[in-house]
């Protein structure tokens, strides 16, 4: 098989992943898991598998000074998943989904305000569609009363942003699949401790929530982030964020098959606006990639 339809595949296997999680976690929830239980399990299960592969591929280790610098990054992260989780507990999957989707513009303008990165008018355009797609897509939320929700899901994009622009540097030279098993060791560490200072580890030990939470490390976290970090050294970054731009379609195909998630013809057109302007953005060369 070429390098290209490899990469292309890995990267569209990572996208189904992804898009899965969003389902996979509210049905968590629904089976009584809470949401800090839900993300250790999340990350300290699949940083552990990511772990496996990197010792048995026998990949680089990021260097201490680099360590370093990851840990800050397991940091941020770990602050963007307990917003997202927190309000996906709040909001519907679809809901969630779209309005994420907007990070990558969000993180134009921030790496405009904080490495100083020019604003082109591709740039500009891409992020006016975007924000006005998340207005229109959160509109009926706010009118349903699920502001808290949404407001969690907006600091969740505007975590990841922040995150994608400081790794830029903090991934530098970093061995890519080693160092997301660094950075997402840390995260798992940080919401382990929070959950532990303010709440309980403990999860229903059932067939469903374990069968569930060990489809959302596995399935969800450990073979997407790796399929991504290996589809984009196929592919290129360009390519590789082109082919992601399919998850919130299957997003939302999943939200309706499994929860008979609906969303209005407003936030259609919102949605259709968020995705327009990352895949204009996304165009361009350079382009920023992130983990989930």
């Amino acid at each position: 098989m070429q390098t290209v339809t490899k990469g292309m595949l890995a990267v569209l296997i990572s996208s189904l992943g992804y898009g899965s999680l969003p389902i996979l976690a509210k049905l968590a929830l629904e089976a009584g898991v809470g949401v800090i239980p839900l993300l250790t399990w999340r990350f300290v299960f699949g940083s552990a598998l990511i772990w496996v592969f990197v010792l048995a591929a026998r990949r680089s280790l990021p260097t201490r000074r680099q360590v370093l610098g990851l840990i800050g990054l397991g940091t941020l992260y770990a602050g963007n998943s307990l917003a997202y989780m927190l309000g996906l507990d709040r909001v519907s999957a679809s809901l969630a989904s779209i309005v994420f989707f907007a990070w990558p513009a969000v993180a134009v303008l921030l790496a405009r305000v904080w490495i100083g990165e020019p604003l082109s008018s591709r740039r500009v355009s891409a992020l006016a569609l975007a924000l006005i797609g998340s207005t229109l897509t959160v509109s009926s939320g706010v009118g349903g009363g699920d502001v808290p929700g949404i407001l969690l899901i907006l600091l969740a994009v505007a975590l990841l942003a922040s995150f994608v622009v400081h790794s830029d540097s903090a991934m530098h030279d970093v061995p890519g699949i080693a160092g997301t098993a660094t950075f997402l060791t840390t995260t798992a560490v940080v919401i382990a401790l929070s959950g532990l200072l303010f709440g309980s580890l403990a999860v229903p030990l059932e067939p469903r929530p374990v069968a569930l939470l060990t489809a959302i490390a596995v399935w969800s976290t450990a073979i997407p982030i790796t399929l991504f970090v290996i589809g984009i050294q196929w592919i290129g970054p360009a390519r590789a964020s082109i082919f992601a731009t399919i998850e919130p379609a299957l997003t939302l195909s999943l939200a309706a098959l499994v929860l008979g998630d609906r969303l209005t013809t407003l936030q259609w057109v919102g949605a259709g606006s968020i995705v327009a302007g990352v895949v204009w953005l996304r165009l361009e060369r350079p382009t920023t990639d992130s983990a989930h």
